[in-house]
């Protein structure tokens, strides 16, 4: 009986740590309300899309025509219009673009540094 109640005591802590692990990872970039001005905002036709944290993700966000970096540099993987080749370019804090004649036609990646 003694040897039952140590294994599922093992079992219980392996548990226990399988659940607590993945909470404590590093924080990574997530959608946010625009209620900030130090968030990375992205504006289309449709309204605005708002990014915090450090981190990588991949997006399909179409048709974009004005990025406010707000407080942080960031790094953007994108096609400029339908066909052509996925591009990038890295803009740094507080930065603000307006893309003159057509817009983005979709960004693919985001990461903030």
């Amino acid at each position: 009986m003694k040897r039952f109640f140590t294994r599922l005591a093992v079992v219980a802590a392996a548990g226990a740590i399988a659940v607590v692990l993945p909470a404590s990872s590093a924080s990574a970039i997530n959608r946010v309300g625009c209620n900030e001005m130090g968030y990375l905002t992205l504006h289309n036709s449709g309204g605005s899309l708002c990014f915090a944290n450090a981190g990588t993700t991949s997006v399909a966000v179409y048709g974009v025509d004005q990025i406010w970096t707000g407080n942080n540099k960031v790094t953007f993987e994108y096609v400029p219009t339908l066909g052509a080749p996925t591009a990038s370019f890295t803009a740094e804090k507080w930065a603000y673009g307006s893309i003159t004649g057509a817009p983005i036609h979709k960004i693919t990646k985001i990461r903030i540094w």
